[in-house]
């Protein structure tokens, strides 16, 4: 039997030894409901916020219709306005003062403080209208900003704004939680069968390559399973919330192009980050107590790197990190879904990101064969090298 089929009965043991159908429901279902129940709440919270009392002095402002801040007088005596704000009759004592500028007394940190500062700043402004002898209605119009509408080449693309921003967010998400399945199932599969001297009966008739090879497919497939069951669950939170709310979906959505991409960055970087654990695991006797467990934090550098995509997905910065191997696949899938990148940017990221993968499952098969058979101690960083640069004992058929 070649190196690909071994591998593949690797993978689809390793697939159905942790996939069941009924888990996949219930964690649908369970993603569903709590998803459904946190987007209520927030939307009813966020809808009806509770409105604030402001008491004001030297000012008579009227609260505005609809509005969240409701604006009442003052009481003449300072010790009459603290013990408002003790009792919770105000949260806010706004005072003018002779010069102008105005103090606020409160209790606790102001968040009305921006729509206090419009209404004050409106009022202000109408006083000094009045004063200048200026008809409000000119000068409304002369302020007005004029409308600018954005129209894009390609009808498909036109953004929603928040929703793409929630879409990059939510995939890099999910590809960070995905890895992180990963790993826990790669160190708790590699290092038990490790204890139990499993491995070592296995790869007398199983070359280690085709053995790591398709532990790496394996919990990949599963990985993907476990995207493809929350992405569904999104997608029927989505919907829900379009129809209840008017919830804005993603451009994305419509452009089967940008999603095959996706889902080739999601193959891809699962399987960089599957063949560098696998190698690591292959290096620990029990994870409970190894000295190098901040190595599993890992794959949070990339993702909190390409945060700045979110901010401006065109920059130099931002087009580097799409490309570079280590962060492209949680950067390029911001810059597809937020920007425009070009065929040749997405060609170089993915061909690099396959070249590094393949470097990287090469080192996990020479770590994985050395490591397994090696007990009382953690090899060193040195000695781990030292092996991925060693000629394998044995030649595996099709590497």
């Amino acid at each position: 039997m070649n190196h690909s089929k071994l591998s593949l009965l690797v993978a689809e043991w390793e697939f159905r030894r942790y996939f069941k159908w009924k888990d996949q429901v219930l964690g649908l279902m369970f993603f569903v409901v709590t998803g459904a129940i946190s987007y209520g709440v927030s939307r009813i919270m966020g809808g009806e916020r509770r409105p604030v009392t402001v008491a004001t002095s030297g000012i008579e402002l009227a609260s505005p219709a609809g509005g969240r801040v409701l604006l009442v007088p003052a009481p003449a005596d300072s010790g009459a306005r603290v013990a408002m704000l003790g009792d919770g009759d105000a949260q806010g004592i706004l005072t003018r003062r002779g010069d102008g500028t105005f103090d606020l007394l409160v209790e606790k940190d102001p968040r009305y403080l921006s729509e206090l500062r419009a209404l004050v700043a409106n009022h202000v402004g109408r006083e000094r209208l009045a004063a200048s002898g200026l008809k409000e209605s000119e000068l409304a119009r002369i302020l007005a900003p004029p409308e600018v509408k954005v129209h894009f080449t390609d009808p498909n693309r036109a953004r929603t704004g928040k929703a793409e921003k929630i879409a990059a967010g939510a995939f890099q998400g999910l590809v960070l939680l995905a890895v992180f399945t990963s790993m826990a199932y790669l160190l708790t599969g590699i290092t038990g069968e490790k204890q139990l001297r499993v491995t070592e009966s296995i790869t007398a008739i199983i070359p280690p390559q085709a053995w790591i090879d398709g532990k790496i497919l394996g919990i990949c497939a599963y990985s993907l399973a476990s995207i493809c069951n929350m992405v569904v669950g999104g997608l029927l939170l989505a919907f829900a919330a379009k129809l209840a709310w008017g919830f804005s979906l993603p451009d994305v959505l419509v452009r089967p192009g940008v999603i095959l991409v996706l889902i080739v960055y999601s193959i891809l970087g699962l399987l960089l980050w599957n063949a560098f654990f696998a190698a690591f695991a292959s290096t620990i006797d029990d994870p409970n107590t190894s000295t190098r467990t901040s190595i599993m934090f890992l794959p949070m550098l990339p993702v909190v790197m390409t945060i700045m995509v979110l901010r401006d997905p065109d920059d130099l910065t931002a087009r580097i990190l799409a490309v570079f191997p280590l962060t492209s696949p949680s950067a390029m899938p911001a810059r597809l879904i937020l920007s425009n990148p070009t065929v040749l940017e997405i060609l170089v990221s993915v061909g690099l990101l396959a070249g590094t993968i393949w470097l990287v499952r090469r080192m996990a098969g020479r770590v994985f064969e050395i490591g397994m058979l090696m007990y009382g101690k953690e090899p060193t960083m040195r000695e781990v090298l030292r092996w991925t640069s060693a000629k394998s004992r044995r030649v595996n058929p099709g590497v």
